[in-house]
Formats: structure tokens, C-alpha cells, sequence
């Protein structure tokens, strides 16, 4: 039923209705700033991107197939603003992922020797020793076995985003620990 009265709403907003469309908004603004606030760390600029998918749904609404559902849509807008997003706010600063990837090759190269460790690499090596056995298993898949994403999301029975997710959180895990190690040494 709910989407036979989306159906109606949305036929009304194209026709210039603003409460119908300020309707349709108040039906799905929760999804899709849940959908954003699990992508990003910062709550305000979920709740940025979802306003601005809604303004650029309002404007293209005159575009959209009332056939079809405006969840999945508002969201794909909300989506693509993300990976806006992310490109104009790729991390430049030391410690990021592409320094990530160096060190742990680094770290598998010299298998643990203990000659010509650096602190961060030995930061790194004690980092690896915390983690749980799901990010052990990720780890020894992308760097070990060098798998693909594809590959990854295979071997871990989960869809594309989520071995994407997870790799991007075990990065963040050990930049943190790396970093609280490195810097626990400079005081």
C-alpha cells in the first residue's frame, strides 16, 4: 500500500506539490542518513549529504519513473554524493591507507626480521598481535595471499561492500594502533 500512496505523492511533487514531496522526505530521510552514517565517521556530514539527495531528488523529481520505488533511488543520489565525496576528501596525510599497504609489504618482506625494523614497523608487528581472527583471516587474504577484492568477497561468503568495508576498517584499526604505539614511544 505504501508504495501506491509513494506512487501518488510522488505524481503530485512532479506536478510542483511541495508537501507532497516534503512528505515523501519525512518518510525516507531516516533510511538514507542510516544509509550514510554507517559510510562515514562524521554525523554532520551524513546528515549534509542526505539533505543535499533530497534537493537533487527534488529537482530531478520531474525525471524519476513513479513506476518504481523512491527509496532505492534517493538513496543511489545520496550513494553517488558519497563517492563525490570520498574523491574530493581522499586522506593525503601520513599514516593513510597507500603507507598502510607499503608497510605491511615492507612487513612481510623482512618476515620479521629483527634487523632493520623501523619503530613503525615494529608498532606494526606488535599491532598484528591484537587482532581478533576475522581480521587476522582478512589481512592474510588481501596481503599475504594477495586476493582481489573479488577474490576476498569469495573466500568471506560477503557481498563487495562489506569486504570493502572491512578492509578499510582493519586499516583504520592498525593506523590507530601504529599511531597510539609511535606515539606512546616520542613522550
Amino acid at each position: 500500500m505504501k508504495s501506491l500512496h509513494d506512487r501518488a505523492l510522488m505524481t503530485k511533487a512532479q506536478h510542483g506539490d511541495l508537501d507532497a514531496f516534503t512528505e515523501m522526505v519525512k518518510r525516507y530521510q531516516g533510511n538514507v542518513r542510516a544509509c550514510l552514517a554507517v559510510r562515514l565517521t562524521d554525523s554532520h556530514e551524513a546528515e549534509d549529504l542526505a539533505q543535499e539527495a533530497f534537493i537533487i531528488a527534488y529537482r530531478k523529481r520531474k525525471e524519476f519513473d513513479v513506476e518504481k520505488a523512491f527509496g532505492p533511488w534517493v538513496r543511489t543520489i545520496a550513494l553517488n554524493l558519497l563517492r563525490n565525496y570520498w574523491r574530493k576528501h581522499k586522506a593525503t596525510s601520513i599514516g593513510g591507507a597507500a603507507e598502510l599497504d607499503i608497510l605491511m609489504n615492507k612487513h612481510i618482506e623482512l618476515n620479521y626480521s629483527a634487523d632493520n625494523e623501523s619503530e613503525r614497523l615494529k608498532a606494526l608487528k606488535r599491532c598484528l598481535t591484537k587482532l581478533d581472527e576475522s581480521m587476522r583471516m582478512l589481512l592474510r587474504l588481501r596481503y599475504y595471499e594477495q586476493k582481489s577484492i573479488q577474490e576476498m568477497k569469495k573466500a568471506m561468503n560477503v557481498n563487495h561492500s562489506t569486504a570493502t568495508m572491512r578492509l578499510h576498517r582493519l586499516r583504520e584499526v592498525l593506523h590507530k594502533c601504529i599511531k597510539h604505539q609511535t606515539d606512546s614511544l616520542e613522550v
